[in-house]
């Protein structure tokens, strides 16, 4: 669909088209918006003239009262559990609803139009990050700047590098590197559905850590006490059997260009540890091969080989507080159907998004001509996102889910579903129904135990 269909249908009116530009660091006069007119973390503090989207709150930081949680790994306590469905957004009254949804969303709806709906809730904006988080954000602001072109930060310091953006890429920075959680420790499930009910099943056991998350570091750190790595990753095959006990070891620089991306692989039949080839871009990844490297948490990697242009914001009924998903009683035969994820599990609301859309430079190669990106104005996660083919045809779809985690005091990336429109198929990312919540704060292991000596040993023993 060529952008005039799509201004036409409703999906990009009244939005601000903004050039992508190099980037500099806010003045200090404009960064004290932060915490007045805008949230701490750069969001509309106020709600909309309709009354569907509400102001900001800010009121749950930490365990909602009367709640009872354990702590990062229990199961999730949802404090909006006694909310009702307002409406139900299908196939038949989809005229009514088309300007407040996005193009993937419209494309899921009359691809499967008996199955699929999008029930809709109250919008709920009380979450708080915690002050740490804040503080080094606010810190961004005055100081954060791109570099190497678009694909590198320096002088930052962990939170939202750019809570006052001016550009498509900054605003994808703050997608994809926004962790609130230092670790992630514990096993997750990836599953391949087929529209003939097949499935395929990855079942890993992660050890993650994001160094720019770490607690201990001040306020103010940045390369040059943190490191070149935004993220630390070792993962170790649990399903299918055929290959289990082989594990990877990824260390994940900020600038993916400078820095490539190093991984690391124990083969168990040989024994040996062997350094990967180059792994990004639009590698095939996970089961049936159904996503890219780059698909990875709606974004991940070098940023190089497109065209960034921040769209403006919209509202858009987006997924978002999903307990509900990612509960144990929901095994993955009621939670995943064929075509798409049981609508009954899922939770969207009204909320304001930015959209950035992605355009393949001239003579760079993916299979992806073009990517749009919907990221929430309050957590910075992506949560929807469209990736179209070399003709222009929308190609495939993300639906993100996100929650705020209690102990963390932040928006987290949750389950994620990539939906193949060609084929019917789709994957499922980032389960837990059928393992556990994992560890998001675990006490951080370091570079050294994400090092090809230390797979070596772990892998031999």
């Amino acid at each position: 669909m060529n952008i005039k269909s799509v201004v036409a249908g409703g999906l990009l009116g009244a939005l601000l088209l903004l050039p992508m530009v190099a980037s500099a660091a806010v003045s200090q006069q404009e960064a004290k918006k932060l915490g007045s007119e805008l949230t701490p973390m750069g969001a509309q503090k106020s709600g909309n003239t309709a009354g569907t989207i509400p102001a900001w709150s800010g009121k749950m930081s930490g365990v909602p009262k009367g709640m009872s949680y354990m702590g990062s790994g229990d199961v999730y306590p949802d404090p909006y559990a006694a909310d009702k469905v307002l409406f139900t957004i299908t196939a038949q009254n989809l005229p009514q609803h088309q300007d407040k949804l996005s193009e993937g969303q419209v494309a899921l709806l009359k691809k499967y139009p008996e199955t699929y709906n999008i029930p809709v809730y109250p919008s709920h904006r009380d979450g708080r990050f915690a002050q740490l988080t804040e503080s080094r954000t606010a810190w961004n602001a005055a100081n954060t700047v791109l570099v190497n072109g678009i694909d590198g930060l320096q002088y930052y310091t962990g939170g939202a590098p750019f809570p006052l953006p001016k550009n498509g890429a900054e605003v994808m920075w703050n997608a994809r590197i926004i962790h609130p959680h230092p670790t992630i420790v514990g096993t997750l499930d990836d599953v391949a559905m087929y529209l003939n009910g097949d499935s395929q099943l990855r079942r890993q056991e992660f050890v993650t850590e994001f160094p720019y998350s770490y607690p201990q570091n001040k306020i103010g750190d940045t390369e040059a006490q943190i490191g070149v790595n935004a993220g630390l990753v070792h993962v170790n095959v649990i399903l299918p059997r055929r290959s289990k006990g082989q594990q990877t070891i990824v260390q994940e620089a900020t600038d993916q260009v400078k820095n490539e991306r190093q991984v690391w692989v124990y083969i168990p039949g040989s024994r040996r540890v062997r350094r990967a080839p180059t792994v990004g871009y639009d590698t095939p990844d996970g089961p049936g091969g159904l996503v890219t490297v780059d698909d990875a948490l709606g974004f991940n990697g070098a940023m190089d080989r497109y065209n960034w242009t921040l769209l403006g914001k919209k509202e858009i009924y987006i997924p978002y507080h999903s307990y509900k998903f990612d509960s144990p009683a929901a095994d993955y035969k009621k939670l995943l159907m064929p075509g798409h994820a049981n609508p009954a599990y899922t939770r969207n609301e009204l909320h304001r998004v930015w959209i950035v859309e992605a355009n393949l430079k001239d003579g760079a190669r993916h299979i992806y001509a073009k990517r749009r990106f919907y990221i929430d104005e309050d957590s910075w996660q992506i949560v929807l996102l469209e990736s179209f083919d070399g003709r222009g045809d929308l190609w495939k779809v993300g639906i993100l889910n996100t929650l705020y985690d209690f102990s963390l005091r932040g928006y987290i990336a949750r389950a994620q579903m990539y939906h193949d429109l060609r084929s019917g198929a789709y994957v499922a990312n980032r389960l837990v129904n059928e393992t556990s919540q994992p560890n998001l704060m675990a006490t951080p292991k370091g570079l050294s135990y994400f090092s090809p000596g230390n797979l070596r040993k772990m892998g031999t023993r």
